[in-house]
C-alpha cells in the first residue's frame, strides 16, 4: 500500500470515531480523497453518531436542537436572574425562544427582568444616577 493509505488506515485504527473531514484535516488531504481511499480499502466510514445531550439516546443527524423527542421541551426553557430584584425565573415556550433571540441582539445581554415593573424601576434608578 501507498504512504497515504497507510496513514489513513493508521488513523482509522487509532480512533474509529474520527470522521473523514477530521482525518483529512490531520493529514492535509481533501475529504474526498480520504473517502476514496477508505472505500477502496473496504473500510466502512460513517460520520459520528449524534446523541441526545441528556439521555445519550441516538438521534437524527439533522436534529439541530441535539435533543430527543422526550427532552425537546428543554429547548424551549429559558432560565435567568432578574437584574433588579435578583429572583430566578424560568420562562417556557414561545416566550423563551423570543427572549433567547432578543438576548443575542441586546446592547446589554445580561440585563433580564422578571416583569415590566422591575424593568421600569431599574431604568429609573439608572436615569437618576446619570
Amino acid at each position: 500500500m501507498g504512504k497515504t493509505r497507510d496513514k489513513i488506515l493508521s488513523l482509522i485504527n487509532f480512533d474509529s470515531t474520527l470522521s473523514n473531514s477530521q482525518i483529512a484535516k490531520a493529514l492535509g488531504l481533501s475529504r474526498q480523497l480520504v473517502s476514496y481511499h477508505a472505500k477502496t480499502m473496504r473500510v466502512p466510514r460513517q460520520s459520528p453518531i449524534k446523541l441526545c445531550d441528556f439521555c445519550k439516546k441516538r438521534i437524527s443527524k439533522k436534529n439541530k436542537a441535539g435533543l430527543c423527542k422526550e427532552h425537546r421541551y428543554l429547548a424551549f426553557v429559558y432560565e435567568f436572574q432578574c437584574a433588579d430584584c435578583g429572583e430566578f425565573s424560568v420562562v417556557e415556550g414561545r416566550d423563551a425562544s423570543n427572549r433567547r433571540y432578543t438576548k443575542k441582539r441586546k446592547k446589554e445581554p445580561d440585563k433580564d427582568f422578571c416583569n415590566l415593573r422591575c424593568a421600569k424601576r431599574y431604568m429609573h434608578r439608572q436615569n437618576v444616577v446619570n
